[in-house]
């Protein structure tokens, strides 16, 4: 038996070859900085679309342990959910940063460049062995670094990148290159078991990441086929332990599958889109993913859930498609690797662009993700093969220029919803859905009417839209209507009995109108659909300490927070809560943990300084209630507040000045008039002090306290004090 060669050392490598031992870091630079010139005005762009349920309503992100709690989405979580890891990653985003999108651009971008690392170091790899050496000799790293830049800037990419939750993409996309660059490391390594290992664990992770790693096992024989042994016989008889491992993995992701239910009933056959019509619309989906791939021009954010029903529709794509399949079978036979570059591109799309419907998204760009690397890999290829070393760069650097420069101008575009969705229905009108979310995103600018408007276009092109009916319920709800808003609720839960945003918006509407037994029924009916939300504990304990519940209001708002400690409104009305049951200790404690987590409210430090206040603390009290008139300085009642506490420790005159800032925005203030007065007359300026008396009269005559106040200066100093 041949003893194994062991292969050369790093400094022998490069001596061999004649290249630098820098060229490889070098290489790594450049791809860094083009990525993060492509991506550096990407990183203020708000939450959109999928994000909002998969990281802002996510309770399963709020804590990283136990592990297994924050790798578990709930259904609700789109994006996430059955994708444990993509799941933890947010999960690590928010105990690093809570919500502050920022951090999520970051890693975003931090996945991608990683992803494109992994990507050179594979194709060079790829193009230098023994299969494809001779072919390419000096132009190895050329290429690899040329097919690398041009993926990593191409606008196509933008969506995943940019978008937070479709960092699905780049994960998939690191492990899903992790296993194939493992397999090739074993080739040559003399520790093969190790690299085997390698593969299988990358190719597990892969499938805790998304579906679309189900192909993996499947790309990594084409590709040992191809380039590696020659055969598929040859290649399970060499690693036959590695592709049983392999396989194995596939356990995992049906796990996930059965455990997720089908993605809420989103993914499959029976759900309201049959296969033929779903596999007409690839035929338009994937021509168009083409075209885009060499011409990225005009991109589409979000495509809606039309179908085509009719081949007259799609036969010249349908014709085109079958072509490209019938040249890759031929291809894959014949000139296996040339074959691999379009089994690459059709078999990851296969999951989700073939006959299995996706209902919710029929048409997807970010789905491009891996399978432009065949588009980017011949056009590198066919260029190098074409021309010179030097020229194929200079024609590189001016294309991939050109891409990077439209990435940065696609990703204006996601500065802010409003733009973004306002794009998306310029481009693909008709889109029920753009309009929906280009009304949310309109409503949170502040332009309710606009709003109003997107969403009876979204119910006009599809009256049983029961999102749009929440939204613009919501909306309704805000501008007071609340009889409006309740029916537009009833009439999205006609339309979706479980919809736990309704069910939860219903009972806010309940509240407001005074029914709070119905809100109180329909608060618990949501919770029974999402037990670990805390916005609906929330506000069915305020429900509760309304109706004079608190003991059962402490338990909703203590389940809140398990849920997730770091949220500052549950904190503060856990401490309403203890104050009204007289546990103002306990009030306190947690009125100073909201303050800490939303340093910049003025509720919570208002409600600090009154609790700190009750017990005593009245110096801490001093400071709180300055806090609030330094964020919010037209507060009254803090004004009011202060005025009196200063009274409480004998600082008269800075307990004037306080006083004096209540009336200087609201001027007919009864109680700060007799309360100021009565300070003044500590002071012994009496003719000042009668005159607030008399103020506090006129504005309230029957003001028995004040009647006192006047009428006691002609007795002993003391007889009356301040009305707290």
């Amino acid at each position: 038996m041949a003893l194994h060669k062991p292969h050369p050392d790093h400094e022998e490598r490069y001596a061999l070859s004649g290249e630098s031992p820098w060229a490889t870091p070098a290489c790594f630079l450049l791809i860094i900085l083009a990525a993060c010139a492509a991506y550096h005005d990407s990183f203020s762009g708000p939450f959109v679309f999928d994000d909002n349920a998969a990281i802002v309503d996510n309770p399963s992100i709020r804590h990283l342990w136990p592990i297994t709690r924050a790798m578990v989405a709930p259904l609700t979580a789109a994006g996430a959910t059955g994708r444990p890891l993509v799941n933890l990653s947010l999960a690590v985003n928010y105990a690093l940063g809570g919500t502050n999108v920022v951090g999520y651009h970051v890693v975003n971008l931090l996945l991608h460049v990683a992803v494109a690392l992994v990507l050179f170091s594979l194709v060079l790899r790829t193009l230098r062995l023994p299969s494809l050496k001779g072919r390419f000799e000096n132009k190895a790293r050329p290429i690899a670094l040329s097919i690398t830049l041009l993926w990593t800037v191409h606008p196509l990419l933008s969506e995943s990148v940019t978008a937070v939750i479709l960092r699905t993409e780049s994960i998939v996309g690191l492990f899903y290159l992790l296993t194939l660059y493992g397999v090739v490391r074993s080739c040559d390594s003399a520790r093969r078991a190790f690299w085997y290992g390698w593969a299988i664990a990358a190719c597990l992770l892969g499938m805790a990441s998304k579906e679309v790693m189900a192909t993996a096992p499947v790309m990594v024989l084409l590709y040992d086929r191809a380039f590696l042994s020659g055969s598929f016989k040859k290649s399970l008889q060499q690693r036959g332990r590695l592709y049983l491992g392999l396989a194995a993995t596939w356990l995992l992701l049906a796990f996930l599958v059965q455990s997720d239910g089908d993605r809420n009933a989103t993914v499959g056959f029976g759900y309201g889109v049959e296969w033929w019509a779903y596999a007409l619309t690839q035929c338009r989906a994937i021509v168009r993913y083409l075209s885009l791939a060499v011409w990225p021009h005009s991109l589409v954010f979000e495509y809606g859930t039309d179908v085509v029903r009719t081949l007259a529709a799609v036969w010249p794509q349908a014709c085109i498609l079958l072509l490209l399949l019938g040249a890759t079978v031929y291809a894959t036979i014949r000139r296996p690797k040339l074959g691999f570059a379009g089994c690459w591109f059709f078999g990851i799309l296969a999951p989700s662009s073939s006959i299995v419907p996706i209902v919710t998204q029929t048409m997807a760009e970010h789905r491009m993700y891996l399978p432009l690397l065949s588009v980017v890999a011949l056009a590198a290829v066919g260029l190098f093969s074409s021309a010179s070393k030097n020229a194929g760069l200079t024609v590189v650097v001016v294309v991939a220029s050109l891409l990077a420069w439209s990435t940065i101008q696609r990703n204006r575009v996601y500065r802010s919803a409003v733009s973004l969705w306002s794009d998306t229905i310029r481009k693909w009108p008709g889109n029920t859905r753009a309009y929906n979310e280009l009304g949310n995103a309109l409503d949170a600018a502040g332009r309710i009417t606009e709003a109003l408007a997107n969403y009876d276009k979204a119910l006009q092109l599809k009256p049983d839209y029961a999102k749009a009916c929440y939204n613009k319920g919501e909306s309704m709800l805000r501008m007071g209507q609340v009889a409006a808003a309740l029916d537009l609720f009833d009439r999205a839960l006609r339309i979706t009995p479980v919809y736990f945003k309704a069910l939860k918006a219903k009972g806010d509407a309940l509240a407001q109108a005074g029914r709070s037994d119905a809100a109180i029924a329909a608060y618990e009916e949501a919770l029974k659909l999402q037990p670990d939300d805390s916005g609906a504990a929330n506000n069915l304990g305020n429900a509760l300490l309304g109706a004079g519940r608190a003991a059962e209001a402490i338990e909703l708002f203590q389940a809140a927070l398990r849920v997730d400690p770091r949220d500052a409104k549950a904190h503060n009305n856990l401490g309403y809560a203890f104050s009204r049951v007289g546990r103002v200790e306990m009030a306190v404690e947690h009125f100073a943990a909201a303050v800490r987590l939303e340093p910049d409210s003025a509720e919570a430090h208002a409600s600090y300084a009154v609790a700190l206040a009750r017990v005593g603390r009245l110096t801490d009290a001093i400071g709180e209630y300055r806090r609030v008139i330094t964020l919010k300085p037209d507060d009254v009642v803090a004004y009011y507040s202060l005025g009196n506490t200063y009274a409480r420790t004998g600082e008269w005159l800075q307990a004037v000045a306080a006083y004096q800032g209540a009336l200087k925005y609201r001027p007919e203030h009864p109680e700060v008039h007799n309360n100021l007065g009565t300070v003044l007359r500590r002071l012994g300026r009496l003719d000042e002090a009668r005159e607030h008396y008399r103020l506090a009269l006129q504005h309230r005559p029957d003001y028995p306290q004040a009647q006192r106040n006047l009428a006691a200066l002609g007795g002993p100093e003391d007889a009356s004090a301040t009305e707290n």
